[in-house]
């Protein structure tokens, strides 16, 4: 991991707030800031904010903490600092204190992976923009761990390297059990919609529909959670450009609607991506 510089918020003129309407309701706030020509995020949690998004907050928080020490997760996840709120109040910046919880995560910024369009790419440079998607997921699986919200935004990139971000939902996969359904339904697997746990097999439906949207150059759209049910439980079609015929056969068995019919693995992706798609 990079070494991370602690903005010094004495030194700090504007902080602008960029929560998701929603999510600012919830009572979550996500400020934007510079300083030494370094980009930053301040993500923190009201503490009157929705449950969920405060046991969320509280979830990815430990995360963090845990791979601090951690020199497996530390090769997945953006540089971080974990600061008290006592810590910014003691500093002049106009933000929420007072109603926040006691900690406060602050993150350098990262561009957005996956917003090059594929069609403009060879497929060589496709195989290998995949690929290197992949090796992140197969890090974070094989320190134990399954994202179980996947989406096309938490792929970054930081210095030169693909990163993951938002680890709210992460699970350890010895935690076979159900908790509160948190997914977001376009990339939730059908099993999920059926109040199976999630899985490595959940993860990959996830990337598989991420890699189909990329790929395609369309977003699949449904109206309400039970029109989504319905789309990934029944009637999602693969419908590729002539250009990406050769990705067919490998998204159909990432996105295979009975989970035993998926990969069994990340390598296992990476393995048909290299030999399967001349």
């Amino acid at each position: 991991m990079s070494k991370f510089i602690l903005p010094d918020f004495n030194h700090i003129d504007c902080l602008e707030l960029k929560t998701k309407p929603i999510s600012l309701r919830f009572g979550r706030r996500l400020y934007y800031f510079q300083y030494q020509e370094q980009l930053y995020w301040l993500k923190m949690q009201m503490k009157q904010g929705h449950h969920i998004y405060q046991q969320g907050f509280q979830h990815e928080l430990a995360f963090y903490q845990e791979s601090l020490n951690s020199t497996s997760l530390s090769s997945i996840i953006l540089p971080c600092e974990i600061v008290s709120k006592a810590f910014i109040a003691s500093r002049a910046v106009d933000i929420e204190i007072e109603q926040s919880l006691a900690q406060m995560l602050i993150l350098p910024h990262a561009v957005p992976y996956f917003t090059v369009s594929a069609r403009t790419l060879p497929i060589a440079s496709i195989q290998d923009y995949l690929l290197r998607a992949l090796d992140v997921i197969q890090g974070l699986h094989e320190t134990g761990w399954i994202h179980a919200d996947l989406k096309p935004e938490h792929f970054v990139e930081y210095q030169g390297q693909v990163k993951l971000i938002d680890f709210e939902q992460v699970q350890s996969m010895t935690q076979q059990v159900k908790t509160e359904m948190n997914a977001t339904p376009r990339y939730m697997a059908p099993e999920l919609f059926h109040g199976e746990v999630k899985t490595i097999q959940t993860d990959i439906y996830a990337l598989g529909i991420i890699f189909y949207e990329w790929l395609s150059g369309q977003r699949l759209s449904a109206k309400n959670y039970t029109d989504w049910a319905y789309l990934h439980c029944q009637r999602l079609q693969i419908e590729l450009p002539e250009k990406f015929l050769g990705f067919q056969s490998l998204l159909l068995k990432m996105l295979a609607k009975h989970k035993e019919a998926r990969f069994d693995n990340i390598y296992a992706i990476k393995q048909a991506l290299v030999s399967e798609i001349a």
